[in-house]
């Protein structure tokens, strides 16, 4: 049976909704997601492993927002049974990371497809995400399928095919053109739908006037459009609804997606300091180490006033929907990746402070931090805040060229304390950070 389609996200007004406990609840897999690529990052961040961890995080983060966009437009109304058939396939391609490089592949590319299928299925045909388009688009899960016949690099290299396209999609579809489209399919089914249960109806009726004089019951002119399923479905009966004149635009509850997006870039910051934690109980518990512990603690409280607090999607100083929620997804995928590359490079380096970094290490950090800061002073250029833009933007190219001067001298606690200087002097030129939305709190 199909589940209800999902109704524009919308709150009441005056009302404001939270994250429920269902989504927080399906939101711990981001905990153990992040975590888990972090260790694949740590042990293998040559070209080949971070271009395999560019494209799993990619895979698991599309996943995770397929389902996030049905809980954010669906709202109360959302179902528990398809969030956690989500929750357990991203729980699948979580536990495939540490084989992924072998035995655990086909796991993980099953389970991202049942992920994306599972997503897909709750939403009626005649319902369109505008905002989120490839929830409903699913070509490019078709390169994950054919995957599963081969191994070794040719495997993934048609993940990243596939995932280009969903993004490909997510940047090039308008979301009117796919309502308009829809609506035409949707009429081209019910003029021949009607045509021919019109002729059925001429035919039963004339026998059933032949016996009683009028049309049988069940077949009136305004069931003539009913359907044996949900949306545009399946042959008509008198028992099934009737088919929708109209496609459903599903909108995005704004306000919301801003929470939930805002949360993840909480995990991810949580994450970092996890990983430095950990890195720290192995260390030897000296001056070194309590610079750069003081430094990573630093370095994480301002990316999270800068991109949280008075952030979004991951943006830093970004006001609350300050971009469309179309480009607000295609941001957070690029800022968050971002900022769990910086968070899972801490661990690696945080256990020997005083050491010098390798120069794949110190790319690591440093590319991480300025594909963040520079993406950023991005969004608000193309928003004309140039000022904004600026001061986002000359930190982080000044942090840079500091630690390519340093060269193979610099230690991680050095490293960090450049960093983290780079942030103290963007929340002193930007000012009191902007208080963003009210915490996240457990809905309904």
């Amino acid at each position: 049976m199909t589940a209800p389609a999902p109704a524009a996200g919308t709150s009441p007004v005056g009302e404001e909704r939270h994250a429920s406990w269902l989504e927080l609840f399906f939101d711990l897999v981001v905990v153990a997601g992040i975590g888990m690529l972090a260790h694949l990052l740590q042990e293998d961040h040559d070209l080949g492993g971070l271009a395999l961890y560019v494209v799993a995080y990619t895979a698991f983060w599309l996943v995770w927002a397929c389902f996030t966009t049905y809980g954010n437009v669906a709202g109360e109304g959302a179902r528990a049974l398809p969030i956690l058939a989500g929750m357990a396939a991203l729980a699948v391609m979580i536990a495939a990371v540490p084989g992924i490089h072998d035995e655990h592949a086909q796991a993980f590319a099953v389970a991202y497809v049942v992920g994306r299928l599972v997503a897909a299925r709750p939403w009626r045909r005649t319902t369109v995400a505008v905002d989120l388009p490839v929830v409903q688009a699913l070509t490019g899960v078709v390169p994950w399928i054919v995957s599963w016949w081969f191994d070794g690099q040719t495997r993934y290299t048609l993940w990243a095919v596939g995932l280009g396209i969903d993004l490909l999609l997510l940047l090039t579809l308008s979301g009117e053109r796919l309502v308009q489209r829809a609506q035409e399919r949707l009429d081209e089914v019910r003029e021949r739908r009607g045509r021919g249960r019109g002729g059925r109806r001429d035919r039963k009726g004339s026998a059933a006037r032949g016996r009683s004089g009028r049309a049988p019951a069940g077949h009136t002119h305004e069931e003539r459009g009913r359907g044996g399923r949900r949306g545009a479905g399946g042959p008509a009966d008198a028992r099934g609804p009737e088919v929708p004149t109209t496609v459903d635009a599903a909108v995005s509850d704004v306000p919301h997606l801003g929470e939930r997006l805002g949360l993840f870039v909480i995990i991810v910051l949580g994450e970092g300091l996890i990983q430095a934690i950990d890195a720290a109980s192995e260390a030897e518990w000296d001056r070194t180490l309590l610079v750069a512990g003081a430094g990573a603690f630093t370095l994480l409280v301002g990316l999270w006033a800068l991109t949280v607090r008075s952030g979004y999607a991951g943006v830093a100083l970004l006001r609350p929907a300050g971009v469309p929620p179309r480009s607000a997804w295609f941001l957070h995928l690029v800022t968050t990746g971002a900022l769990a590359t910086l968070a899972g490079a801490l661990g690696g380096v945080l256990d020997r402070p005083a050491r010098a970094l390798d120069p794949g290490e110190l790319a690591l950090l440093v590319g991480a931090f300025a594909v963040h800061g520079l993406v950023s002073a991005g969004v608000h250029a193309v928003l004309h805040d140039a000022r904004t833009a600026v001061l986002l933007a000359v930190p982080v190219v000044a942090a840079g060229a500091v630690a390519w001067l340093a060269g193979g001298t610099i230690s991680a606690a050095g490293l960090v304390w450049v960093l983290s200087g780079a942030l103290l002097v963007q929340l002193a030129l930007a000012g009191r950070p902007r208080a963003a939305r009210a915490p996240a709190g457990a809905g309904t």
